[in-house]
């Protein structure tokens, strides 16, 4: 108990249902990605509640629990999370805060988190609350900015939300004859990797997470759909969407040299907008902006119309004792041989 609310771990299958309750759920905390995530750095996914005394649940987070050979301790890291009741007063919100660390330091473990983005609180206000349960800004785990569009506005009001400079290449990609295609990952990952792959060799990037890990990811709670700008039975274009009940996320894209050409990426991103409206759920998150490293895709997205924002944190706290420093230490080894 951490002032009056109690965290109770959950099992594994009731996540998808506890967790649809929350409007801030992004795919980051699903069970079908954070299962897979966590199996993908040899981590452990664990679920928590926090509830009020009634029992009502005010936060919920998915956990990976990533430990140091050897040392039965490690690093647990929330990521796009906890989960929080909107309504929820900083005061509740210091004491789901303290509970996690109290969670998280019974066992040793050093604990990460990073709100959602789409948890729409003030960010100097959080940094306030995190403070106070114990916790301090961190830069070993990375900082979240994007860009969000609300899709419950009408298309008329989306539209003229679009800066000037990026809604005329729209109208005249939306007059170049192209055609969308959609549907899931599943069926449509073949065509999305030619373009992906083409892009990528061209421009000789490489994602921390590449988008075949999310090919085979399949459950109720994350849906993965691919759009697809063709013309004249040739892909111009491709962009792939991760959502959960409320919420929409961008992940990748690709557009050909042809495709540019015919502004097939504000053509995408357009219909993106679009189909998530259709979708009927509320936020379309645009994947992160970085105006250092990706200033020309940042300007892009913000152009949009969307709500420039800042996901609180990361936060961190230790536990006492020696096992922190050991923790850091394995942590700062792994990072320089992986490096």
């Amino acid at each position: 108990m951490t002032g009056s609310l109690t965290l109770q771990t959950v099992a594994a299958e009731d996540w998808p249902r506890i967790s649809a309750d929350f409007r801030d759920l992004t795919y980051e905390q699903t069970l079908t990605y954070a299962q897979a995530a966590a199996r993908r750095i040899g981590a452990e996914a664990q679920f928590v509640t926090i509830s009020d005394q009634s029992g009502q649940p005010v936060a919920a987070a998915c956990l990976r629990l990533k430990l140091v050979p050897g040392l039965g301790r490690g690093i647990v890291w929330i990521a796009a999370g906890p989960l929080v009741q909107p309504e929820t007063t900083p005061q509740a919100l210091e004491a789901v805060f303290a509970a996690l660390r109290a969670y998280a330091a019974q066992n040793g473990h050093i604990l990460r988190f990073r709100l959602s983005a789409l948890s729409a609180r003030n960010v100097p206000s959080v940094d306030q609350v995190a403070v106070g349960a114990g916790f301090v800004p961190t830069d070993r785990a990375s900082h979240y900015r994007t860009v969000i569009v609300d899709c419950e506005q009408d298309e008329d009001t989306l539209m003229r939300a679009l800066h000037g400079k990026w809604r005329n290449p729209l109208r005249n990609a939306l007059k170049a004859g192209m055609e969308l295609e959609t549907g899931p990952i599943k069926n449509l990952f073949g065509r999305f990797s030619k373009l992906y792959e083409q892009v990528q060799a061209a421009k000789g990037f490489q994602p921390d997470i590449p988008p075949d890990f999310y090919y085979a990811l399949s459950g109720s709670d994350f849906k993965h759909d691919v759009l697809i700008a063709r013309k004249d039975n040739v892909d111009f274009g491709a962009m792939t969407i991760g959502y959960t009940r409320h919420n929409a996320t961008y992940l990748f894209g690709a557009t050909s040299d042809a495709g540019r050409r015919l502004n097939a990426g504000h053509y995408l991103m357009w219909q993106a907008m679009l189909f998530c409206r259709n979708q009927g759920l509320k936020w379309f998150d645009l994947g992160g902006i970085d105006q250092d490293a990706n200033p020309s895709v940042t300007r892009f997205k913000l152009r949009t119309g969307g709500m420039d924002s800042i996901a609180a944190g990361p936060f961190e706290a230790q536990p006492n004792g020696f096992g922190a420093g050991l923790i850091n230490l394995a942590e700062t080894l792994h990072r320089k041989l992986k490096s």
